[in-house]
């Protein structure tokens, strides 16, 4: 059961609670989560090679820096200053199609790495130049790619291949360097965190990907945190397809072993907007509405179900940069549904 939302709580200010995840939906987490968690820490993907990080990635050698600069942006104070505007902002060039499209905010992050050499600490800097209000890590600093074999034995040797549509379902995924390093904070923030947050966002590209740096998963199994699964509302093309809401949370608890995953947010919407979802089903974009025998199937699994419409409400689909608009998760809804999961562990420790 999820707090009433009309009520007045208390914040759990003695919790550290620590999401990782992609740019978008890591930082919706923080955001929601905020006002119930003292210390947050957002553990950002950086294995994207999409049109502008990929630019960025390709002229300073370095991690892709899109994910992190998406997070930064979110989490200034004021996200509506100059300078969180200013790093969202994209380059137009008509004669040098390279930069064309070109978020200000990924080359400042190459220059920084360029002149300290220090990626981490590129990120850092930003952070306090914009005022951040959590500490955001990237998962790791080194530049390496995602790679997946297919189930028709095909490799995709890098994240827009593996996010690429009409292709054979994704068998397994793996690092092109397989010892790329979890960046070590990442490791001590989940050491000392009272609950860690996987996901949502793309379940390959972001959520896995991420978790598959060397010790995270290690560091997962040994945490003494609750560990929850935000499931997304809607599958994914050319990574999803066809997927139901038991097939992501298998991926998740295939990925880190028995019993290390404790709870799984679940949307399952109560006010369908038909229109809508009929415009995102044209571009094979499906709302996952999970049933009975799924739940009962999860919690086999021994995971906690908490299931509630947990969806955000639009007035129609928003035009991206590049990228598809999907049914996102309401952050406040979301961030009280950790509150309760703490106060819950809190409960079953006295």
């Amino acid at each position: 059961m999820i707090p009433d939302e009309t009520k007045p709580v208390l914040p759990a200010t003695d919790k550290k609670l620590v999401v990782i995840g992609g740019g978008r939906g890591a930082s919706q987490v923080v955001l929601g989560a905020r006002p119930y968690f003292a210390d947050l820490t957002a553990v950002v993907a950086v294995t994207d090679t999409g049109r502008s990080t990929g630019v960025a990635r390709t002229l300073a050698d370095i991690p892709a820096p899109g994910d992190l600069r998406n997070t930064l942006t979110a989490l200034a104070q004021n996200p509506e200053a100059l300078l969180p505007r200013l790093l969202d902002y994209r380059l137009r060039s008509a004669t040098l199609p390279a930069l064309d499209g070109m978020a200000f905010g990924n080359l400042l992050l190459a220059a920084l790495t360029q002149m300290t050499g220090d990626f981490a600490g590129a990120v850092a800097t930003t952070a306090t130049l914009i005022g951040c209000t959590a500490r955001v890590l990237p998962v790791s600093t080194a530049n390496t790619h995602l790679c997946a074999e297919l189930e028709d034995g095909r490799v995709m040797q890098n994240e827009l291949e593996v996010r690429g549509l009409h292709k054979a379902p994704i068998r397994r995924l793996f690092l092109a360097d397989p010892s790329a390093p979890t960046y070590p904070p990442v490791l001590e923030a989940v050491d000392r965190a009272d609950m860690v947050v996987i996901g949502p966002g793309s379940l390959f590209t972001s959520v896995l990907a991420t978790l598959l740096f060397d010790g995270l998963v290690t560091a997962l199994r040994q945490t003494r945190a609750e560990v929850v699964f935000v499931c997304n509302t809607t599958t994914q093309p050319g990574q999803t397809d066809h997927y139901r809401v038991i097939d992501h949370v298998q991926r998740v608890t295939e990925l880190l072993g028995s019993g290390v995953l404790n709870a799984v947010l679940i949307n399952r919407s109560e006010v369908l907007d038909l229109e809508l979802l009929a415009q995102y089903a044209a571009e094979g974009i499906h709302l996952l509405q999970p049933t009975d025998r799924e739940l009962a199937d999860i919690a086999a699994l021994g995971v906690r179900t908490l299931v509630r419409d947990y969806a955000e409400m639009t007035s129609g689909k928003r035009e991206l940069w590049n990228k598809q608009d999907t049914i996102r998760h309401d952050p406040a809804l979301i961030g009280l549904a950790l509150y309760k999961l703490a106060l819950d562990a809190d409960d079953a420790g006295t």
